[in-house]
């Protein structure tokens, strides 16, 4: 069974002594060696109204210190060592779980709301406004589950040169009755129990999607119709070819069994076009380039 979240986690040491602050919304994620992908993940959802991110570092050997430095002194962001083995002894996500778990209880009272998505995940609304601004809709309910729209390699053998959210075009059709896995953005003072990356127990009832209809997560469902005209997750699931080999060198390096992943299954056939988060690439790459992160 997971741990409860609202118990005091062992303490890791943060890198930043900005802990404290209060925000409205924040993003947490796990990463290894994601320091090509962080600066964009980060500028995109600040862009979207993402004030704070919570990170975690699986023992990652490339140069993400460097790249998040200047988040750091700043307090937009706090890096946690995250040594954790990345797989238990069942083949679940421990590293995940635990991370979670932690930022959890650790920033229950420092953000009303926290989203919890991958580095490949970026959370927007399709209707331009702010995230904050959506969320005001559903501040009566203890967590929101978002639907995911799976993007594949949209053609690139290589990592292109251009960033993600412009790069990466193609994903999986949908019909209007399909369900399709959600990532959760909750309350975290109100959260009792983790089960997944995607589903957490609530103290006070259930979450529900964008349409408010309840959503039942309580056993370990990934799952949900698929609803995101006001709220929604691109998954940048596979990149590039390169990159989706990378993938499954990184899964038998941590010891899974798992053999190499296939993209989205539109990706062979008719995937659907999609350039929705493209509009944001000249904000962001500008946003990049203040910073000194030479990008195309």
């Amino acid at each position: 069974m997971a741990r409860r979240c609202a118990r005091p986690w062992r303490a890791v040491a943060s890198r930043s002594g900005e802990e404290g602050r209060q925000s409205h919304l924040a993003a947490c994620t796990i990463y290894r060696d994601a320091a090509e992908y962080l600066p964009e993940w980060i500028e995109f959802h600040r862009l979207v109204g993402v004030e704070r991110f919570f990170l975690y570092d699986n023992g990652s050997r490339d140069d993400h210190e460097r790249v998040l430095a200047p988040y750091v002194a700043e307090g937009i962001a706090i890096v946690h060592r995250w040594p954790h083995a990345f797989l238990g002894h069942n083949g679940r996500p421990r590293a995940i779980f635990t991370a979670f778990e932690d930022c959890c209880g650790r920033y229950a009272r420092e953000a009303r709301w926290i989203a919890f998505l991958d580095v490949d995940e970026f959370l927007f609304s399709p209707t331009g406004a702010s995230l904050p601004d959506v969320l005001q809709g559903y501040e009566e309910f203890p967590g929101v589950v978002v639907s995911r729209a799976d993007f594949g390699p949209s053609g690139h053998q290589t990592k292109p040169e251009g960033l993600v959210i412009e790069s990466y075009l193609q994903r999986r059709a949908l019909r209007p009755d399909d369900e399709v896995e959600h990532k959760s953005v909750v309350h975290p003072s109100g959260v009792v129990r983790f089960l997944s990356a995607h589903s957490f127990v609530h103290r006070d009832g259930q979450p529900v999607n964008e349409d408010r209809r309840r959503v039942d997560t309580r056993k370990r469902i990934t799952h949900s119709p698929v609803a995101w005209s006001r709220l929604r997750v691109h998954h940048y699931w596979s990149r590039s070819e390169e990159e989706r080999r990378r993938k499954a060198e990184l899964w038998r390096a941590v010891g899974s069994i798992r053999g190499l992943p296939n993209a989205p299954v539109a990706e062979q056939s008719h995937p659907v076009r999609d350039e929705t988060l493209a509009a944001y690439a000249p904000a962001v790459r500008a946003a990049l380039a203040s910073r000194g992160y030479a990008r195309p």
